[in-house]
């Protein structure tokens, strides 16, 4: 977390003298356009009797949470955009950019409209903190799709910094959601006077665009559209303050590529028995081209969380929790990986659902019955598959101590785009996991079948598990 006591870039060029005339050509200038847009178009003021700006909410534009840090990294670059620790509402933008990030009251009252749950809120149980960038003369796009022109340039290989300064009006922060893939990850809860704040990585992906309406439903349930109009690069960020969910749950992450908009649901946390995370996605089933559309989910299962399910960071194995997809059927693959406060922010798990299919799929994460953590089987040393490489039908077998003498083995795979079976033996195709079954046929006997998952990586030794069913 950046510290308050760190200069402004602004400020620290005055304090040295050093910042010039806007004609210098080695001005570092200030650009107003972002600021202005935030202060209209429907955000800070309700303009129109069809809008409903912040000046409409009970925080106000004076205590709505504020951009206090905005930096863009592409190809290396790194350009701060707002260095904003004075905590203004609407800060400038640094370095004469055109990118801005405006922040919007979502499911605020129009002028007129009383407020009512599940209708509209005088305090908007979400907030949405959106990048845009100046076409032309006050003229602003939310996709950067084609705005590798802007500047900084922003694309789908950036990583957005991004702190989101939130004053005490809010002090319900709890889940949050970016359009994208997020790496780093922390969060401070306001209690007055003393504002919070949330710092955000990630890196943007594209998500599919509908002339007329999409499927933004939260929690996520249907998404009935066959095909999307377009797909563009929006790099958003979704804070909710609904405090319909447990607050034991708080400061949760998740993001989606691929996809409108995800979602959480959880039952309630009751002592001595862990709850039920369900994350969600919406989408169309195709691509804007017409080919089928896949995506990815990625959720961060901070400490708290992992204590809930009777684990830990340290102590954490992918057999603890069961994920099962529920609604519509479809493809899917799952890869855990550590998270720490030192690297991103949170010490944690990162889940990562692949390959997903589409239209609106959920995922319950549980805790894994004890009938499936006590046939869980780990082997003693770490074993995956490098992507292009193989591992033979003997070698899971052996890996486990199974008795497989005189046996006959065969294996299937149910992640056809991760792994396949060549010969007696399993080859990785491409990054994530391979699950499959293996089948232990003795001479005399029954055959046994057991259910397996590995990782697929490019060298990174990962924890190879093998299920009986």
């Amino acid at each position: 977390m950046r510290k308050t006591c760190r200069l402004t870039v602004l400020a620290l060029l005055l304090t040295l003298g050093v910042l010039l005339t806007a004609g210098s050509a080695a001005a570092v200038t200030a650009n107003t356009s972002g600021q202005t847009f935030q202060n209209g178009n429907c955000l800070d003021v309700g303009v129109t009797s069809q809008c409903g700006g912040w000046d409409q909410t009970t925080p106000g534009v004076a205590g709505r949470p504020y951009v206090q840090y905005l930096a863009v990294t592409t190809g290396g670059t790194t350009t701060v955009i707002i260095d904003n620790t004075a905590g203004v509402a609407s800060p400038l933008a640094l370095n004469g950019s055109d990118v801005y990030a405006v922040v919007s009251p979502t499911n605020s009252c129009q002028p007129g409209q009383a407020a009512a749950a599940g209708v509209c809120y005088a305090v908007p149980n979400r907030v949405t903190v959106s990048l845009v960038h100046e076409t032309s003369a006050n003229n602003w796009s939310y996709d950067f799709t084609t705005s590798s022109s802007s500047t900084p340039s922003v694309t789908s290989d950036s990583v957005i910094d991004l702190i989101v300064g939130i004053r005490s009006t809010y002090s319900t922060l709890r889940w949050s959601w970016v359009n994208g893939v997020p790496n780093y990850w922390s969060t401070t809860t306001p209690v007055s006077p003393t504002a919070g704040d949330a710092h955000v990585k990630f890196t943007p992906k594209t998500m599919p665009w509908m002339t007329s309406g999409g499927c933004s439903g939260i929690p996520v349930s249907t998404c009935d559209i066959a095909r999307a109009d377009r797909e563009e690069l929006q790099p958003n960020l979704l804070l909710s303050m609904d405090t319909t969910l447990d607050v034991g749950l708080a400061g949760v992450l998740f993001g989606t590529s691929s996809a409108f908009i995800g979602s959480l649901e959880t039952t309630p946390i009751q002592a001595g028995s862990a709850p039920t995370l369900t994350y969600a996605a919406a989408a169309p089933h195709l691509n804007a081209d017409g080919t089928l559309r896949t995506g990815n989910f990625y959720a961060l299962l901070p400490s708290n969380i992992l204590t809930l399910f009777g684990t830990s960071v340290a102590a954490f194995d992918p057999a603890i929790l069961a994920i099962a997809r529920t609604g519509d059927t479809g493809t899917f693959s799952t890869a855990w990986a550590p998270w720490t406060a030192a690297g991103n922010g949170s010490d944690g798990q990162f889940l990562t659902i692949s390959n997903i299919s589409f239209s609106a799929p959920k995922f319950q994460v549980t805790r894994a019955s004890t009938a499936q953590a006590s046939n869980t089987q780990t082997v003693s040393k770490a074993l995956s598959v490098k992507v292009g490489k193989t591992v033979s039908f003997a070698a899971i077998a052996s890996g486990y101590s199974l008795k497989t003498s005189g046996s006959k083995l065969s294996a299937k795979v149910s992640t056809p785009k991760i792994c396949k079976v060549v010969g007696k033996a399993i080859k990785g195709l491409k990054a994530g996991t391979c699950k499959g079954t293996l089948m232990v046929t003795p001479k005399k006997g029954k055959p046994s079948i057991k259910k397996f998952s590995f990782a697929v990586v490019g060298g990174k030794q990962l924890m190879f598990a093998l299920h009986r069913r």
